[in-house]
C-alpha cells in the first residue's frame, strides 16, 4: 500500500488563519455545510468589510435575490436585474437579509454598495464560472462595510434552487467561540480514497486521516472520532481514535494522519483483490462526549466504488454514472478536461477506451455535429509535488506534455447530452511511475463537461500535494489568455472514466490496426508521426470538411517520420495513414 507520511508541521501550517473562516449553509438540510469560497478580506486596501479573521466576526440570515430592474438575461442565463449594478428595486426583500448577486458586468464593490445601501446586513456573489475567485472592491468597495463572499456557480445553483422552496440561512464568517462547546472537522485536510472508482486489479486501500479543531470557548477532555467503511459485503472498516484534550478559545488542532503522532490505521483488506467489487461508503464523526451546539461539521461522509474494469476519479458506482454531476466551463475556445494519474504498479494494468459525460450549455440538440477529443498527454515535468516552485508561475508545472494518443469523437445524437459517451481506440499498456492526462478537448466555448460534484478532492490535493487532474482553458479577455490550472473550485472529481484490462490482453483483439502517436499537437509547424511498424506509408490529410490538403508518401523504416504544417491554416486536420501491408490508423492534429 501507498502510505503518506506526514508530519504535523506540514499540515498545520496548511491549516492557517483562512480556516478558521467559514461559508456554510445552516438550513434546509439539502444545503448545510461548509462551501468552498472568497471573501472581501480588508487587508487588501479596497474594502471596509468586516475582518473575518477577528474570532467571532460574522454574519448569519436568510438569502434573497436582488432586482435592479434592468430587463433581459445575461449569457449564463441569469436575470441581467439579479446582477445588481444599480440600486434595488426590492429593497423591502433584501432589507435585514443577505444579498445574493450574480457576477458580470460591473465591479464587485459597486454590486455589494447597492445592496448595503438596499438594507442587506451581507452579501452573496455567485461567480459565473465554476471556481471562486478573489475579489477586489474597485471604486466602490471602501464604503462597504457588510462581509461579501464569493461561491461558485455550481455552489449558487444549489442555493438559488433551495430558495425556490422556501427560507434559506447561510452563515458567512469566523465562528471561534460563538458556542461553548464546538468541534469541527477540516474538509479541506481530510483523506478520501484516492478513486471515485478504483481498479480491483490496482487497488490496494488507502491512508485515512483527518485535521479537526475546537472552535468552542469551553476546554474539551472527551474528544473520539470513529471513521468507518461500510461496503458491499458489510462494515469492513471500524476505528476510533482518541480521547483527547483540546483547549476553547485556542483554535486547538489535532492533525490525524500516518506518521503523525495520531493517526488512524490504514484501510488494508490484505492486498490487491482482496476488495469486493460494489460501492463503499467512508464516514468520519467527531464526538464530544457531550452535545455539540454546530454540530453540521461532526460528520464527513465520501462514497468510493471498486470496479473490475474501470478507473475514474468521478463515483461510477456499478457501472451507472454519477448522480451529482456539474458541468463548469469558462472559455471562447480551446477547453480540456483531464484526470491524472501515476501509479507505481501502472504496467499490470492496460487501457483501451476512455468515457467522459459531454454537455452543451444552450441545449442538447446543440451538441449534435460537434466533434470532440480524447487524448493521452504523458506529463513529463519535472516537479515533485505542488510546493515545487514550478507552481509559482503561469502554466510553470505544464511545459513538457507530449500528447501520445488522440481520438475523435463525433455527437451524433441529442441523446449524449449530459450522458455518458464511450471512446474505444487501440489498446496501449501503461508504464509504471508514468505521469498521464486522461482529457476530454472541445473548440466548441458552448461545450462542457460532467464532475462529479459528490466527491471532493481537496484534502487529498492538500495533504499529499499531489492533483488530481488539470485543466485548460482558453479567454481571450482575460490578463493570461490560454492557462492550465488543477481545479474549477477546489480540487474536482472530471467524470472521465478508463475502460481498463490486464495488460497481458493488450494488443489480443488489434486487427489490422496501427498504434500510432502524434506530437506536438497542436503544432505550429512541424509534427513528428511514430508508429509501432518499419513499413512505408501513404498519408492523406483531410480538413473536417472534407477536402483533401495533403496526399504524400512517408517512410517509416525508423519507426517515425515527420511531417510539416506550414502551408496549413489554424484549425483540425484528420490524418490517415495507410502502410504497405494494409494497415491503417486515423488521428487529428490541430494547427496552431
Amino acid at each position: 500500500m501507498k502510505k503518506v507520511l506526514l508530519s504535523f508541521a506540514l499540515v498545520a501550517a496548511g491549516f492557517g488563519s483562512h480556516a478558521q473562516v467559514s461559508c456554510r449553509g445552516v438550513s434546509p438540510a439539502a444545503i448545510a455545510g461548509d462551501y468552498v469560497f472568497e471573501w472581501a478580506d480588508p487587508a487588501g486596501g479596497d474594502w471596509a468589510t468586516p475582518d473575518f479573521l477577528i474570532p467571532g466576526t460574522f454574519v448569519q440570515d436568510t438569502l434573497a435575490i436582488v432586482d435592479d430592474g434592468t430587463p433581459g438575461t445575461n449569457a449564463q442565463g441569469n436575470p441581467i436585474s439579479a446582477e445588481g449594478c444599480n440600486p434595488l428595486i426590492n429593497g423591502v426583500d433584501v432589507n435585514g437579509k443577505i444579498a445574493v448577486i450574480y457576477r458580470n458586468t460591473c465591479e464587485f464593490g459597486a454590486k455589494a454598495l447597492n445592496a448595503q445601501n438596499a438594507g442587506a446586513v451581507g452579501v452573496i456573489i455567485i461567480n459565473r464560472d465554476d471556481e471562486a475567485i478573489p475579489m477586489g472592491g474597485g471604486a466602490s468597495g471602501g464604503s462597504v462595510n457588510i462581509p461579501v463572499v464569493m461561491l461558485s456557480s455550481s455552489d449558487g445553483l444549489a442555493l438559488t434552487n433551495a430558495m425556490l422552496g422556501g427560507p434559506v440561512v447561510m452563515f458567512l464568517g469566523n465562528k471561534i467561540g460563538l458556542n461553548a462547546n464546538d468541534i469541527g472537522n477540516q474538509p479541506q485536510f481530510t483523506l478520501i480514497a484516492p478513486y471515485g472508482t478504483s481498479n480491483s486489479m490496482l487497488f490496494d486501500g488507502f491512508d485515512l486521516g483527518m485535521q479537526f479543531v475546537n472552535y468552542g470557548s469551553a476546554d474539551q477532555t472527551n474528544v473520539t472520532v470513529n471513521a468507518t467503511i461500510d461496503g458491499p459485503s458489510g462494515n469492513v472498516y471500524d476505528e476510533t481514535i482518541g480521547p483527547f484534550s483540546m483547549l476553547g478559545m485556542a483554535q486547538d488542532t489535532i492533525s490525524a494522519y500516518v506518521g503523525n503522532t495520531v493517526s488512524f490505521p490504514s484501510f488494508d483488506l490484505g492486498g490487491v483483490g482482496n476488495y469486493p467489487a460494489g460501492e463503499y461508503t467512508l464516514t468520519y464523526t467527531i464526538d464530544l462526549g457531550t452535545a455539540d451546539e454546530d454540530p453540521v461539521d461532526n460528520t464527513y461522509i465520501s462514497k468510493f466504488s471498486v470496479s473490475a474494469d474501470e478507473l475514474s476519479r468521478g463515483n461510477w458506482a456499478g457501472g451507472n454514472e454519477p448522480t451529482d454531476l456539474t458541468f463548469p466551463s469558462n472559455t471562447d475556445g480551446e477547453y480540456q478536461s483531464c484526470i491524472m494519474f501515476q501509479e507505481p504498479n501502472a504496467s499490470q494494468l492496460g487501457i483501451e477506451g476512455i468515457s467522459f459525460i459531454p454537455y452543451s450549455t444552450d441545449s442538447a440538440e446543440a451538441l449534435v455535429g460537434e466533434e470532440i477529443l480524447v487524448n493521452v498527454i504523458e506529463w513529463n515535468d519535472p516537479w515533485v509535488d505542488l510546493n515545487d516552485n514550478a507552481w509559482t508561475t503561469a502554466n510553470g508545472a505544464f511545459q513538457d506534455l507530449s500528447t501520445i494518443l488522440t481520438v475523435s469523437y463525433d455527437v451524433t445524437s441529442s441523446a449524449d447530452h449530459g450522458n455518458e459517451v464511450y471512446v474505444p481506440f487501440n489498446s496501449f499498456q501503461l508504464v509504471d511511475n508514468q505521469r498521464y492526462l486522461f482529457c476530454a478537448q472541445t473548440f466548441t466555448p458552448t461545450v462542457a463537461f460532467g464532475y462529479d460534484d459528490a466527491i471532493d478532492y481537496d484534502g487529498i490535493q492538500n495533504v499529499t500535494l499531489q492533483p488530481v487532474g488539470a485543466i485548460f482553458t482558453v479567454d481571450n479577455a482575460a490578463a493570461t489568455p490560454s492557462r492550465w490550472f488543477t481545479g474549477w473550485s477546489g480540487a474536482n472529481a472530471a467524470t472521465i472514466k478508463l475502460d481498463i484490462i490486464p495488460a497481458a490482453e493488450v494488443g489480443l483483439d488489434e486487427v489490422g490496426a496501427l498504434d500510432a502517436v502524434v506530437y506536438p499537437n497542436p503544432t505550429s509547424g512541424d509534427i513528428t508521426l511514430k508508429l509501432s511498424s518499419t513499413e512505408n506509408g501513404t498519408l492523406i490529410v483531410t480538413d473536417l470538411a472534407g477536402k483533401v490538403v495533403a496526399n504524400t508518401t512517408l517512410s517509416f523504416a525508423s519507426g517515425a517520420a515527420t511531417f510539416n504544417t506550414d502551408s496549413f491554416e489554424a484549425g483540425m486536420y484528420i490524418f490517415n495513414i495507410t502502410l504497405e501491408n494494409g494497415q491503417t490508423t486515423q488521428f487529428n492534429v490541430v494547427k496552431k
